[in-house]
């Protein structure tokens, strides 16, 4: 009814709900203006650290894969016992897993893996960047042994559709959070004008910020090599169109503002 009390209330209501409803306004907007523009700021900040990191990984995987290839004892040195018992067997390790675990039980373990992952290559940034040039070539070297492995194996095939879905996506994202460390590390290296505190303080902040907001993407990829990477379930050219259209959707968001 169209009463004083009845207009009250509704006043009430609508003041209750603007108070509710603002703060989450502007927290969706302010977290869409983050990952617009913001987030892909700071990462082309931190290309050319990227490419450094990138040439880490591909040095570390050049050399895993050549001393499996050459050396009589590269496959022993470099490649755990489990994974060589698989390729012994021609069973590519991902596909067998299927028969004990859900793939989303695997996405899952993956996921936190990969986070864990990117969270230490950040924080070992505190090494002087010295820990994060590390795992990021240990990294690239199991990558390229492992894959070597299989090669001598004859799953050479076999390994590199599993990795078509996601590893464009996974292996950037390693060497942006590398990046993020190595960027922690140059402030303890060069500060340049301002107090290795300040500097120190100032570049942690950039990269934790780099890090937190690249988490989705971490969790998203290792449910696609959870349930689209391993097995028959999707075939080899949907799990190559998978890889490259994420790739490519990825950087050009990283890169557009650029242009």
């Amino acid at each position: 009814p169209d009463t004083d009390v009845a207009r009250l209330l509704n006043q009430l209501v609508a003041a209750a709900w603007r108070a509710i409803d603002a703060p989450v306004a502007g927290r969706l907007a302010a977290l869409r203006t983050f990952y617009a523009r913001t987030l892909p700021a700071m990462i082309q900040h931190l290309l050319p650290l990227t490419r450094f990191a990138a040439g880490l990984l591909c040095f570390g995987a050049v050399t895993g894969a050549l001393t499996v290839a050459l050396h009589p004892d590269g496959e022993l040195l470099l490649v755990p016992a489990d994974l060589r018992g698989w390729i012994s067997r021609q069973e590519l390790w991902t596909d067998g897993i299927l028969g004990v675990e859900t793939p989303g039980s695997m996405a899952m373990a993956i996921f936190l893996n990969n986070l864990r992952v990117a969270f230490f290559a950040a924080l070992l940034g505190i090494t002087f960047g010295l820990g994060t040039a590390l795992i990021t070539l240990y990294n690239g070297l199991f990558l390229g042994a492992v894959v070597a492995a299989c090669f001598r194996g004859g799953l050479g095939w076999n390994i590199l559709t599993f990795m078509s879905a996601h590893g464009p996506v996974e292996l950037s994202l390693i060497c942006l959070c590398a990046a993020a460390g190595l960027h922690v590390g140059r402030a303890l290296v060069d500060p340049g004008e301002r107090s290795r505190r300040a500097a120190l303080a100032a570049h942690a902040r950039l990269s934790l910020q780099v890090v937190l907001g690249l988490a989705p993407f971490v969790v998203a990829i290792g449910i696609v090599e959870g349930f689209v990477s391993p097995g028959g379930y999707f075939p080899s050219v949907l799990k190559v169109a998978v890889g490259l259209a994420s790739g490519l959707g990825f950087w050009r968001w990283i890169l557009r503002e650029a242009r």
